[in-house]
């Protein structure tokens, strides 16, 4: 089974940041890791971003889900993804500098099912700059973001 994820940042720190230094560290971008490339590399300083990864996915025994396909990370029961801050060189390379971790594992098999059923993503809409202004990384977990079933 296949389950999308609407991913809504907003929020966002903005291009540049008083933590940056150098004249190659900007403008800032966000981006979505899959396998190991950051892809849809956007300019931080959008009102709103959206990116919507697809999951392949699984009941575990304990009525959790398993993630799988080129976004998730982790082990089966600690899934993830990635949202990227990068910056481009004059080439048009991407150098990261940050990630945010997008926790899953929360999300119960039933909920899981229940949006592939409805043929609707699940939404998460996140916050992604930090209280210094910069933008936001580390883990962010459930009770950091706020999980939506899509209307129908």
């Amino acid at each position: 089974m296949e389950l999308k994820i609407k991913v809504i940042c907003e929020h966002l720190p903005g291009t540049d940041f008083p933590g940056l230094t150098g004249t190659d560290a900007k403008p800032v971008h966000l981006g979505i890791q899959r396998g190991n490339e950051v892809i849809e590399a956007v300019p931080a300083n959008r009102k709103r971003v959206i990116f919507e990864p697809s999951f392949r996915v699984a009941p575990l025994p304990n009525g959790k889900t398993n993630f799988l396909g080129p976004y998730a990370k982790g082990t089966p029961t600690e899934r993830f993804f990635y949202l990227c801050w990068v910056v481009k060189d004059k080439e048009g390379h991407l150098r990261g500098f940050r990630r945010a971790k997008i926790h899953l594992s929360h999300l119960p098999w039933s909920q899981v099912e229940e949006a592939i059923q409805s043929n609707k993503p699940l939404t998460v809409t996140l916050s992604l700059t930090d209280k210094k202004g910069e933008p936001r990384c580390a883990s962010i977990r459930s009770n950091e973001a706020r999980w939506q079933k899509e209307n129908l």
